[in-house]
């Protein structure tokens, strides 16, 4: 039986474990599904199945593509790990407390994230690498976002500055802003510099006398931290008290003085300053993620790149809604603010559910609470039997499918686990796993059909038993039903 779309995992041939063959798989997704699409029509809301699917398989596709080598892979598996994965998280640790409803849905997106596991072979290491993953990703987004936020201060500090230095002043104050700002155009250019890979792009003949050249720059910038403040100092003394200052307007060269604060001789000065030190953190930050290059460190730096692309979507967001607010765009605004506040609350506070979500996984996992090899399958029948814990007795023959259901699903999974682990993906064995599944899923019905009956013989003539006795028929029929399935 063919699968729909490339496959997350890549099983090899005897021996190797991997997700359960095809065709048991299927069977045990399409019950699962069934028992979903079910409860969503029965609720009213037949839109549950296609969006729980969608947050599920999203979550378990960002899981399964952080094992994949390739950049685009792990970017968009680190994407919908932070996105679809938190809105999952949030769903199943938040919703259990607020509403029964909820219990119900959770537990729903919970049988479908099984499935969706155990498709794409997805074990507890897979979820351990998952966790860490998504903890670079949320403090280089958190990071990133205190970054940005200092630069606007200083670029509105700087911006101020510079207003201030360029602006109408005294020839002395005029002389001061320039020598600031000479001075940290040498500090931008002390600490760009080295990190420019100029010895790298020159010829080895020529390397010796570019050394020597360099460190005369750095002594010259060194030498020019030093010097500036004490010559601002002297100079701001003998112009007060030395007489320097009646000695320039004596001779009219306050137009001169004043030309040195100027925006034709400031500006450039900044602009130097600032493309050498942003060029050189940028060539050294890309120097020490590339310095050992391997699979973690790869994951690594995307998941820091998935997180500055996230604050970067959220700066180009600030600014269009503050230009709606300022340039009084109603309609802009509203749509920037409904739309994007949701998303940035999930983003900001959804990491931290899908970090208690994933280290309960792998406490269990530690703990041997989960089979080893039938991690998936096991998650989705607890999902289903949690379902069915959350419809209570009030329907009993709708609760009893859904345990007839969890016990189908671990049935046939487990079937067709045993089936790779003796053979492989290898061998045809279709029609020995559809075999399995028609007897499995005929004995589940006649189960489900005989629990029917019970409950319309318990609703007629034994009427006044009340919820306790569809209770007794749900148990009653479980424990007839794992006799056969399991016998």
């Amino acid at each position: 039986m063919a699968i729909a779309g490339p496959r997350l995992d890549s099983p090899s041939a005897i021996g190797d474990e991997g997700r359960p063959r095809a065709a048991s798989l299927w069977v045990a997704t399409l019950v699962v599904v069934a028992v979903v699409g079910g409860i969503g029509i029965r609720t009213g809301e037949p839109s549950l199945l296609p969006t729980l699917a969608l947050v599920a398989g999203g979550a378990v596709a960002g899981v399964a593509l952080l094992k994949r080598d390739s950049f685009a892979r792990l970017f968009v598996g680190h994407l919908l790990l932070v996105t679809a994965g938190s809105a999952l998280a949030v769903l199943v640790v938040v919703g259990p407390f607020l509403d029964r409803a909820l219990f119900v849905v959770a537990a729903c997106a919970l049988s479908l994230v099984g499935v969706a596991a155990a498709w794409a072979d997805v074990g507890s290491d897979d979820v351990a690498r998952a966790v860490k993953s998504a903890a670079v990703t949320y403090v280089s987004m958190l990071v990133s976002a205190i970054v940005v936020t200092v630069l606007l201060a200083i670029a509105v500090a700087g911006r101020v500055a510079m207003q201030w230095v360029t602006g109408p002043a005294a020839p002395l104050w005029s002389v001061v802003g320039f020598l600031a700002v000479v001075w940290a155009t040498a500090a931008a250019l002390l600490i760009g510099y080295r990190q420019l890979p100029l010895r790298q792009l020159t010829p080895r003949s020529r390397r010796e006398p570019l050394e020597s050249r360099l460190e005369r720059v750095h002594r010259g910038l060194r030498w020019t931290l030093f010097g500036l403040p004490v010559l601002g100092i002297v100079l701001t003394v003998l112009w007060t008290w030395g007489g320097f200052g009646s000695g320039v307007r004596q001779f009219g060269l306050e137009a001169l003085f004043r030309g040195l604060s100027s925006p034709f001789v400031v500006w450039p000065l900044v602009a130097v300053g600032f493309a050498v030190a942003l060029t050189g953190t940028l060539a050294g930050a890309a120097r020490r993620l590339t310095r050992q290059i391997s699979v973690e460190s790869t994951r690594s730096a995307v998941a820091m790149t998935v997180g500055v692309a996230i604050t970067v979507v959220g700066v180009v967001w600030a600014v269009l809604l503050f230009f709606g607010l300022v340039r009084g765009v109603p309609r802009l605004a509203w749509g920037l603010t409904t739309s994007g506040a949701p998303v940035a609350a999930l983003l900001l506070a959804g990491p931290l559910p899908l970090f208690v979500v994933g280290g309960a996984a792998v406490l269990a996992d530690g703990l041997e609470l989960l089979p080893t090899r039938a991690t998936g399958p096991a998650v989705a029948a607890t999902g289903l039997l949690f379902v069915a814990i959350g419809l209570g007795g009030g329907e009993p023959i709708l609760t009893f499918a859904t345990v007839a259901g969890a016990l189908l699903v671990w049935d046939v999974s487990t079937f067709g686990l045993g089936l790779t682990a003796e053979l492989g993906h290898l061998p045809d064995t279709r029609r020995l796993e559809l075999f399995h599944a028609a007897v499995a899923v005929g004995v589940a019905l006649g189960a489900v059909l005989l629990a029917a009956g019970l409950e319309a013989l318990r609703s007629g003539a034994f009427a006044g038993i009340g919820t306790a006795g569809g209770a007794v028929v749900i148990a009653f029929g479980a424990v007839l039903l794992l006799v056969p399935l399991r016998g």
